[in-house]
C-alpha cells in the first residue's frame, strides 16, 4: 500500500549516487565520440574553417532550445528512462511506449557500431596487431583483432554496468576528463605551432557572401547527429544522489551540449591551422594525422587516437547505460515484459535490461561497420523522434501540469515550442523526398518497421497478461511523481 492508500506493487528503484560532475561527464562524453576524427575534413569541405566552427557553435545554440525541454523535465520527474516518463505524464501509454521503444533504438543501435570502432582504432593505435580478414561484408573486411576488440569492449561496458551506477559514472567521468586533457595538448600543440594563414579561404565556395552563408548552413545540418547524448542524462536521472541539487541536473544537460558545441569549434580550428586546409583535408584520418604531416610530430597523432579511443568508450558506456535505462522503466511500467523491469539486489541495477542490450550489441562486431551503418542511420532518426516528443510534452505538461514542481524552470516558454519546431525540422529532414539526409528506400525503412513491429509484439504481450491496472501502472512509471 502506498501513501495514498491504494495497494500497489513494490516499485523497483535503482541504486542513487550519481553527482552533478558524473551528469556532465554522462552527457558530453555521449555527445564527442570519434568523428570529429574520421570526419573533420568532410567537415571543412562542407564549410571551410569558419563555416564548420559557426555551423557547430550556431547548431549548439539552436539543440539549446531542444536541450531547455529536457532541462525542464528531467529534474521535475527524475525516473529512469525519463522520456518514458515525460511522455506518459503528457499524453498516456501509447506515446510514453513510442517514445521508449524509439529511443531504446537509438541508443541500442550505437552500441554496436561504437564496439566495432573500438577494435578499427586499437588497430590503428597498434598496427602490429592488424591481421588478415576473416571475412568481408560489403566493402569492410572483419578481421580476428577486430571481433576480440568489440567483444571484450562490450563485456567490459556491460560488467561496468551491472556492478552498479557508482563504478559505471566513476569511469565515464575519469574518461571524459582525461579525453579533455588529451584533446586540450592536441590543440594547444595545433594552435601554437600552426599559422592562422592558413584557415584561408574562411569558408567554402566561391568567397561570396551567398556561398559563406551556404557553407555554414552546410555544416549545420549535420550537427544534430555529432550533438546526440545530452539527453541520455535525463534516462539516468533516477540515479542522482541525495546530496544533488535537482535544478543541477537540468544545468548538466545544457553545459555538455554547450561544452560539446565548444569542443568541436576548438577541434575544427585546431586542425585547420596547422596546415592549409584545403591540404589537410586529403589527408586519411585528418585530424590524426595533420601533426605528424605539418610538424613531424608522430606522438601527436597516437595523442589523437587515443582521444578517438577514449571518445567512443564514454560514447558507448553512455548509450549502453541510457538504452539499459529505458528499456528497464519500460519493463517496469508494463510496456514491455516483465522481466526487463527486475533489479540486481546487490547494486540495485537493471541487470535482465543490461543482458538484453549486450546480447544485441554483441551481434556488432561480427557484422562489422558496413552493415551497421543504415541500421545506425535509422538510430539517427529515433533520436529525433525522441526528442521531438519530449519537446511536446514539454509544451503539453505547462498546460495540464502547472502545478509540477519543476527546480528547473524555462522562463520563457517560447523556448520550448522552438525545441519542438527544431525536432520536428530535423524529423522532417529525415523523411522528406529529395532531402539530403532522407532514409535509404526501401532498406531502412524496413529496419525502421521491424523494429516497430517487435516493439508491438512485445508490448501486446505485457498487455496480454493483464498484470497491471492503470493506477498501477502510472505508479510504477512514474513514482511518487503521478
Amino acid at each position: 500500500m502506498d501513501k495514498t492508500g491504494m495497494n500497489l506493487a513494490p516499485r523497483k528503484t535503482l541504486a542513487k549516487s550519481m553527482s552533478y560532475g558524473d551528469y556532465i561527464a554522462l552527457g558530453l562524453g555521449t555527445i564527442i565520440g570519434v568523428g570529429w576524427v574520421v570526419l573533420a575534413g568532410d567537415w571543412l569541405v562542407r564549410g571551410g574553417p569558419l563555416g564548420a566552427i559557426l555551423g557547430f557553435l550556431i547548431g549548439g545554440l539552436i539543440l539549446g532550445a531542444v536541450g531547455l525541454c529536457y532541462a525542464e523535465l528531467a529534474p521535475a520527474l527524475p525516473v529512469a528512462g525519463g522520456a518514458v516518463a515525460f511522455g506518459y505524464k503528457a499524453f498516456g501509454t501509447g506515446t510514453s511506449f513510442l517514445t521508449g521503444w524509439f529511443l531504446s533504438f537509438a541508443y541500442i543501435t550505437v552500441c554496436p557500431f561504437e564496439a566495432v570502432a573500438i577494435g578499427w582504432i586499437i588497430e590503428n593505435l597498434i598496427p602490429s596487431l592488424r591481421s588478415q580478414a576473416l571475412y568481408s561484408i560489403g566493402n569492410y573486411e572483419v578481421s580476428i583483432v577486430s571481433i576480440i576488440a568489440g567483444v571484450v569492449s562490450i563485456l567490459f561496458i556491460a560488467a561496468l554496468n551491472y556492478r552498479g551506477i557508482r563504478s559505471t559514472a566513476r569511469f565515464q567521468t575519469f574518461s571524459t576528463v582525461l579525453m579533455i586533457v588529451c584533446a586540450a595538448i592536441f590543440a594547444l600543440v595545433a594552435i601554437v605551432k600552426g599559422s592562422f594563414s592558413n584557415l584561408r579561404p574562411l569558408f567554402a565556395g566561391d568567397g561570396s557572401i551567398a556561398a559563406s552563408v551556404g557553407s555554414t548552413l552546410a555544416v549545420l545540418g549535420i550537427v544534430p547527429f555529432f550533438m546526440s547524448g545530452f539527453d541520455t542524462i535525463a534516462q539516468g536521472s533516477e540515479e542522482s544522489g541525495n546530496q544533488i541539487n535537482p535544478r543541477n541536473i537540468g544545468r548538466a544537460v545544457l553545459l555538455s551540449i554547450a561544452a560539446g558545441a565548444l569542443f568541436y569549434a576548438i577541434v575544427i580550428l585546431a586542425l585547420s591551422v596547422c596546415l592549409p586546409w584545403k591540404e589537410s583535408v586529403h589527408l586519411d584520418m585528418p585530424t590524426a594525422s595533420v601533426l605528424k604531416v605539418a610538424f613531424g610530430y608522430g606522438w601527436a597523432q597516437k595523442i589523437v587516437l587515443f582521444t578517438a579511443f577514449l571518445g567512443l568508450v564514454t560514447s558507448f558506456n553512455g548509450c549502453f547505460l541510457a538504452g539499459c535505462r529505458v528499456v528497464f522503466a519500460m519493463g517496469r511500467g508494463g510496456l514491455l515484459p516483465r522481466a526487463l523491469g527486475d533489479v540486481q539486489g546487490k547494486y540495485k541495477t537493471p541487470y535482465k535490461a543490461i543482458f538484453f542490450v549486450s546480447l544485441i550489441t554483441l551481434i556488432g562486431p561480427f557484422l562489422g561497420r558496413t552493415s551497421l551503418n543504415p541500421i545506425v542511420n535509422v538510430g539517427s532518426l529515433a533520436y529525433v523522434c525522441g526528442w521531438f516528443m519530449t519537446c511536446l510534452s514539454a509544451v503539453r505538461l505547462r498546460r495540464l501540469a502547472p502545478q509540477l514542481n519543476r527546480p528547473f524552470r524555462v522562463k520563457r516558454k517560447i523556448f520550448l515550442y522552438l525545441g519542438t519546431l527544431v525536432s520536428g525540422a530535423l524529423i522532417l529532414l529525415m523523411i522528406v523526398p529529395g532531402s539530403s539526409a532522407q532514409l535509404a528506400w526501401p532498406l531502412e525503412y524496413a529496419i525502421l518497421a521491424t523494429w516497430m513491429l517487435l516493439g508491438f509484439i512485445g508490448y501486446r504481450w505485457r498487455r496480454a497478461s493483464k498484470d497491471m491496472d492503470d493506477k498501477e501502472r502510472a505508479y510504477q512509471i512514474l513514482g511518487e511523481y503521478r
